[in-house]
């Protein structure tokens, strides 16, 4: 069974995804009350998740010229472009991760500044700082706002065997 911390990346990924059901493609790559579009959040994820699981180890890149930081891009992709660039990201990513045990997280890649553990962690803090941004922009427009996390099968903490 892969480590909690990685478990509970993997849902917050399935919280991500249940963000944005039933939004119009329109809606999905508009800015809306000055917050980034929903499509730049997608890019952006996907940007920190090929950085911390691929480029730190030194495996090969999915897109080598995603540029989702900052306030705003000079290019802009559409949403469908970048989520399927997410899903290939996360999809390459999983590997490594689902073996990834308690030593690996303490152990710290060499291009990073902090041990693997503590990028799980700030990747979980980070989604849910954009499925808060993606709910507020539902809520600007008028969509539903989905309950506060959804179910939490497969991210249940169990304890390690010491």
């Amino acid at each position: 069974m892969a480590h909690h911390l990685v478990r509970y990346v993997w849902h917050v990924r399935r919280e991500l995804e249940r963000s944005l059901e039933n939004i119009s493609e329109a809606d999905l790559n508009r800015e809306v009350g000055g917050l980034n579009s929903i499509a730049w959040m997608i890019g952006h994820l996907a940007m920190q998740e090929q950085a911390y699981w691929l480029f730190f180890r030194g495996e090969e890149l999915v897109e080598k010229n995603l540029k989702a930081y900052g306030s705003k891009v000079e290019d802009p992709k559409e949403f469908a472009e970048l989520f399927e660039l997410w899903k290939s990201i996360t999809e390459q990513s999983n590997g490594w991760l689902e073996t990834a045990t308690t030593s690996d997280l303490e152990n710290q890649f060499e291009k990073a500044k902090e041990n693997t553990g503590s990028l799980l962690t700030r990747v979980i803090g980070h989604y849910y700082f954009h499925i808060g941004q993606i709910a507020t922009i539902r809520k600007l427009l008028g969509y539903d706002v989905p309950g506060f996390v959804g179910s939490q099968e497969g991210a249940y903490y169990e304890a390690e065997n010491s």
